[in-house]
């Protein structure tokens, strides 16, 4: 949790002089869907998944990135646990990325994406929240029109996890998330 925090805190201070580098900052909406994987899909359902990104251009191929996202998935057994986990996402992380002209108007930007932060767990029956580490490894693109883009991104997180109840043996879990939206690039 300390070297989480300690890289969002390098990152805060070095956004200043990014910005003045490239001075091309970016607000991402988007919506998707929260896909668990392996261990992770016995504990809970596919689920809708809402968030945005913030980000800077801090090159000619490179951004850097800050996510929050939420997904409230049901569990997938509800015999044992009744309503549902709300689960909130916050990372900073980087993407490099490539500029390919279409036309004089139109960009295609493949990215590759790497990152970390911190993963709440807030169960919304017991109201005993948890916050572990998570990683992640994105793919994705954007099509460019001038100052707005369309953005579709595949992300594969990994994530500390103690069970539903935040009593259990630590796992490491896993989980996709899928997602689409926009990206208004601020010049």
């Amino acid at each position: 949790m300390r070297a989480v925090l300690l890289l969002v805190v390098a990152a805060l201070v070095s956004l200043p002089t990014v910005t003045r580098a490239q001075n091309v900052p970016e607000i991402r909406p988007f919506v998707g869907a929260y896909v668990p994987t392996g261990d992770q899909r016995n504990d809970f359902k596919d689920a809708l998944l809402v968030g945005t990104q913030v980000a800077v251009e801090t090159g000619d191929r490179s951004h850097v990135v800050g996510t929050f996202a939420f997904t409230g998935p049901d569990f997938n057994n509800p015999t044992q646990n009744s309503g549902h986990m709300h689960i909130y996402q916050m990372d900073i992380g980087g993407e490099l990325f490539r500029n390919v002209d279409f036309n004089s108007d139109w960009k295609f930007r493949p990215f590759l994406g790497l990152g970390a932060g911190v993963r709440r767990y807030d169960p919304t029956e017991t109201g005993d929240s948890k916050n572990y580490p998570a990683g992640y490894g994105s793919l994705g693109a954007e099509f460019q029109l001038n100052s707005l883009a369309l953005r579709f991104e595949a992300r594969d997180y990994l994530t500390s996890f103690k069970g539903v109840t935040g009593n259990g043996a630590t796992s490491t879990r896993n989980e996709v998330a899928l997602s689409a939206g926009l990206a208004f690039h601020l010049r």
